[in-house]
């Protein structure tokens, strides 16, 4: 393996261990807020454009979860007011999926609680680093966005 392989391989470790230790935490801080964690990364994806609608098969597919997994999470989050649901005129089957006002306030105050422990993570860093993490991470993230297995 060459030198560039090495840090390949390291970061992608990196990234599985970051993964696990970020799933406990997230547990941990999650435990007695409104929502779980798999609740608010849903309501997360719905508040970056709040206008838009979604179906239950789109969920799944840009989540990659299955849909029964994903079906649960919507009935959670319609019984909170989180989400609304609108039959569609052509399909009675298809629902379309929006959140809700009650959806936005629930998810602006977990991230405000979440705000103390996230700047805890970040304190020793130095703006320049921040955004230097940032940039990599986006470009990371649209590749395998980009490139889904």
């Amino acid at each position: 393996m060459n030198s560039r392989q090495k840090n390949e391989t390291r970061i992608m470790i990196l990234l599985g261990i970051i993964q696990q230790l970020m799933t406990t935490r997230s547990n941990k801080l999650f435990k007695n807020m409104a929502l779980n964690s798999s609740e608010f990364s849903l309501l997360s994806h719905f508040s970056h454009n709040p206008q838009r609608s979604w179906t239950v098969s789109e969920l799944a597919e840009v989540m990659e979860m299955n849909q029964p997994g994903i079906t649960k999470l919507v009935t959670n989050l319609i019984s909170k007011s989180a989400l609304s649901v609108e039959v569609d005129e052509f399909d009675k089957r298809k629902r379309h999926l929006m959140i809700s006002k009650q959806g936005l306030q629930l998810c602006n105050e977990v991230l405000q609680k979440l705000q103390p422990d996230i700047g805890l993570c970040f304190a020793d860093w130095q703006d320049e680093e921040l955004q230097q993490l940032l940039n990599n991470n986006e470009k990371l993230m649209k590749w395998l966005d980009n490139n889904r297995l």
